[in-house]
């Protein structure tokens, strides 16, 4: 569509709170940003985690109703934002694009589902491994290679849903059998195969 205005965000920047109403449906052109949910303490639950060329935000501006959760920078991006009448008339006067968000609306929830299953039935161990394999599977094309990006413990506790010290002891024991490496916030997958394949 061409009325939509482009947004630079600096790393943290919010791009919507949990609990305020929809008014565009975004598209990340550059960088990457999390979604989260809080619950009354405060405690975060990482509910989604988006690369470039992705759209987010419309899951509740089609149901109409305020966002379930907050978006956030992860680093500087790019964000363009559609205005929420040019969306519907794009979705009403072309069925492919309608299609098109069908199959990503059918393809989010089954994650979400799966994820929530991983989070009721497997030890912390199996989260963890699973939240980096995860951030591979988003941000690297090349399986092959060593993967690295920097990201912080809380963020992996807000994936897996358990307290941050427990994140440090685990990832300490996955650097010790050699399976990721870690420099400040910096943490490099060595082993994606055996982290992918780690038993319960």
């Amino acid at each position: 569509p061409e009325d939509k205005k482009v947004k630079v965000l600096k790393k943290k920047e919010t791009i919507y709170t949990e609990g305020s109403f929809p008014s565009h449906v975004y598209f990340l052109q550059k960088g990457k940003v999390k979604a989260y949910k809080s619950n009354e303490n405060g405690k975060e639950y990482i509910t989604d985690l988006l690369k470039e060329g992705e759209f987010f935000g419309y899951l509740d501006l089609l149901q109409g109703a305020p966002y379930e959760e907050t978006a956030i920078a992860l680093e500087r991006s790019e964000v363009a934002m559609i205005p929420k009448d040019d969306f519907f008339n794009l979705l009403q006067g072309n069925r492919e694009v309608a299609s098109k968000f069908i199959r990503m609306l059918s393809n989010e929830i089954k994650e979400r589902e799966e994820r929530l299953l991983q989070l009721a039935y497997n030890s912390v161990r199996k989260r963890v491994a699973q939240a980096l394999v995860m951030l591979v599977q988003r941000y690297q094309e090349d399986r092959s290679k060593p993967f690295s990006m920097a990201v912080t413990r809380e963020d992996i506790a807000s994936m897996v849903g358990t307290a941050t010290e427990t994140v440090i002891r685990t990832l300490s024991d996955f650097k010790e059998e050699r399976l990721v490496d870690m420099k400040g916030s910096q943490i490099t997958v060595l082993e994606y195969e055996k982290l992918a394949r780690m038993r319960n």
